[in-house]
């Protein structure tokens, strides 16, 4: 976007989202790849090797828990400039976006939208140890085997569950629309409302809910106590919160860009109709 030059002083503008360019090592790129091999790639490696028998159920869960954990904090190296590179922070906010949109988005859609419609006629058949006919479940058994109301009756749990999955298709609307440049305003909105409910449902049913009845639902010793469960949801109530920030701050961005450009289109043509 070509910015006026009749654009007020101390307006911000959301010109256009080209990186500049950078010499040497590129750092997102290289963190954005590793996190990809760590989240999704960990997990499905580990989920073949188990159904062929190759290793067991336990300690793969906790050795992935820790990818998983590091993992899904890639979106921080957003923030993160390259060697050269002197970005804007409407820029950063920007790829902040979208990665943690696409982190989420996925995994609501990977993760959590499978359990939602398999926890009842499945998952609550689960126990401390899979059988080996349930090995299939793994994924689903690696954090609720820590956290049991994944694999158990629990009505709150459930219907946050089945919020929070089906907002994975609007997070990755908005992450599509958002790199394309289409329909922005609208595609900030969505990211902040899902970023927030998911914020507001993690915190309140994952988190609250379970120090309220003082524990008793979790398992598996330490590891799934600070791993998993704290570890493994914290993301939602840490990047979630600030997306919405971030969105929020964008937004406004963008309409003070939109209204300086209008200034500075109604100053052009007043000008020339004077001459």
């Amino acid at each position: 976007m070509q910015v006026h030059a009749q654009m007020p002083r101390g307006f911000p503008t959301l010109l256009d989202w080209e990186h500049p360019a950078h010499t040497g090592f590129n750092i997102r790129r290289s963190a954005y790849i590793t996190s990809a091999i760590m989240v999704p790639g960990a997990f499905c490696i580990a989920w073949t090797l188990i159904l062929t028998g190759v290793i067991e159920p336990t300690p793969a869960d906790k050795y992935v828990s820790i990818s998983l954990f590091i993992g899904y904090w890639a979106a921080l190296f957003a923030f993160v400039d390259n060697p050269g590179e002197r970005r804007s922070w409407s820029a950063k906010w920007h790829e902040f976006l979208i990665v943690w949109l696409l982190t989420s988005g996925g995994a609501q859609l990977g993760w959590e939208l499978p359990a939602v419609y398999m926890k009842v006629s499945y998952l609550y058949q689960l126990g401390a140890e899979l059988q080996p006919d349930q090995l299939i479940f793994w994924p689903w058994w690696l954090y609720s085997v820590a956290d049991t109301r994944y694999m158990r009756p629990h009505e709150a749990q459930l219907a946050h569950e089945a919020m929070l999955a089906h907002s994975g298709f609007l997070e990755i609307l908005a992450a599509y629309l958002l790199s394309k440049g289409k329909y922005y305003k609208s595609a900030v909105g969505i990211a902040i409302l899902t970023n927030w409910g998911a914020f507001y449902g993690n915190t309140s049913v994952i988190y609250l809910g379970e120090i309220l009845v003082n524990y008793r639902n979790l398992a598996d010793g330490a590891w799934g106590f600070w791993l998993k469960w704290v570890g493994l949801n914290l993301q939602w109530s840490v990047l979630s919160p600030a997306a919405a920030i971030g969105g929020i701050w964008l937004l406004v961005q963008r309409v003070r860009a939109e209204t300086a450009e209008e200034l500075g289109n109604n100053s052009q043509r007043a000008s020339d109709s004077d001459h």
